[in-house]
């Protein structure tokens, strides 16, 4: 939570993928629900974890149009994990397909949204579950 009290996002996406007018949309509709947007493209799984200790985030968001996540993912949770950021919440969106949903949430994804999910889902479940982090 940052110091003002409102839940604090990051937002990223793989560092080659172009596609990123969902990840503008989830952006401005979180500071419309009064979230602190941190919105980062092209990142290195390296980059997103050391993103995440430097803003001391609540929620990491990823989107991927590409199978990437196979090969990001792993390395995201594992950073987080050795800097103790265990707590925060992972968040996958994008072109994923079902197949992958339980491989990827046995590795520690909170939620995946593909694409023309409705973001209301997303702002609600860091409503609800982010102030449940920090008790």
């Amino acid at each position: 939570m940052s110091k003002n009290g409102r839940p604090k996002v990051l937002l990223v996406k793989h560092w080659i993928d172009i596609h990123d007018r969902g990840l503008r949309l989830i952006a401005s509709r979180c500071r419309d629900a009064g979230f602190e947007v941190v919105y980062a493209s092209y990142s290195q799984p390296e980059e997103v974890v050391k993103m995440a200790v430097q803003e001391d985030v609540d929620v990491i968001g990823m989107s991927f149009f590409t199978s990437a996540y196979e090969a990001h993912l792993p390395r995201v949770m594992e950073g987080l994990k050795k800097n103790k950021l265990g707590h925060v919440m992972v968040v996958l969106g994008g072109v994923i397909p079902d197949e992958d949903y339980d491989m990827l949430k046995k590795q520690g994804v909170r939620a995946i949204f593909g694409a023309g999910s409705d973001v209301n889902q997303f702002i609600e479940l860091v409503k609800t579950e982010v102030p449940q982090q920090k008790k």
